[in-house]
């Protein structure tokens, strides 16, 4: 008898860690926003506000921080999956995912130039989902939604200088780069989660989100942003210690 008990006691105190954990890796949305946006695909930030870029119409929308929309420049290109700012030139880059090509804008959206960035993708649906920009190396990173699942640094001539492939999530929608960390922040829509990642692609740890179609995601001022596709709605998490 005395036997069973500590058997039954040790089970419980395994799943009182257990549920801990697990509780640790789920991030709760601090505000949840609804945008007047269709389908948001790709998020970054800039000088206290959001740029969001829609797939349906080829928008930029820059917005508040809660989501409120302050600005359209309306864009020659459809399929737009990602976005991000170069805070020097404050230039806007985007990826077209069904083409593979990464787009260079001013800041009132005048087209600068275009690349076509190399691989095989096995369908439109596919390919480049999400972009951020790392100022410390003056480079880009892009990544494939899945098949393969990668990271992509790229100068920008839009050549590739290193590829990362990944294998922790069913597929990889959205990226940003956390400049006090020195990390990527990776969300994945299939997997409905957020995962920290080293610059060399080691994971560091993952939180579920509970969020669907999760498209795109930025850190601003210690809040993770994320842009839901399928729901046009903007979730705001507390950036993880």
């Amino acid at each position: 008898m005395k036997a069973i008990l500590i058997l039954i006691l040790a089970s419980l105190g395994v799943y009182s860690c257990t549920s801990r954990v697990n509780s640790q890796n789920t991030l709760e949305p601090i505000k949840v926003v609804n945008l007047n946006i269709s389908e948001p695909s790709g998020i970054t930030s800039f000088n206290n506000n959001l740029y969001i870029v829609s797939d349906k119409n080829g928008t930029i929308y820059k917005t508040s921080l809660d989501g409120k929309i302050l600005q359209k420049i309306k864009l020659k290109y459809n399929d737009l999956e990602g976005i991000t700012i170069d805070k020097a030139t404050q230039n806007f880059w985007v990826i077209d995912e069904s083409k593979r090509i990464l787009i260079s804008l001013d800041s009132i959206g005048d087209f600068l130039q275009k690349k076509k960035i190399k691989g095989k993708q096995q369908d439109k649906n596919n390919g480049l989902e999400g972009i951020c920009f790392v100022e410390s190396t003056n480079s880009l990173i892009v990544i494939n939604e899945k098949q393969p699942k990668q990271l992509l640094t790229l100068n920008l001539k839009g050549k590739i200088t290193n590829k990362i492939d990944f294998n922790f999530s069913h597929d990889i929608s959205g990226i940003c780069f956390d400049n006090k960390s020195t990390t990527f922040w990776i969300v994945s829509d299939e997997s409905k989660s957020i995962y920290n990642i080293t610059t060399k692609g080691a994971l560091i740890k993952s939180y579920k989100i509970p969020v669907d179609k999760a498209e795109g995601v930025v850190i601003y001022n210690d809040k993770l942003f994320v842009v839901s596709d399928s729901q046009n709605k903007l979730y705001i998490f507390k950036k993880p210690e």
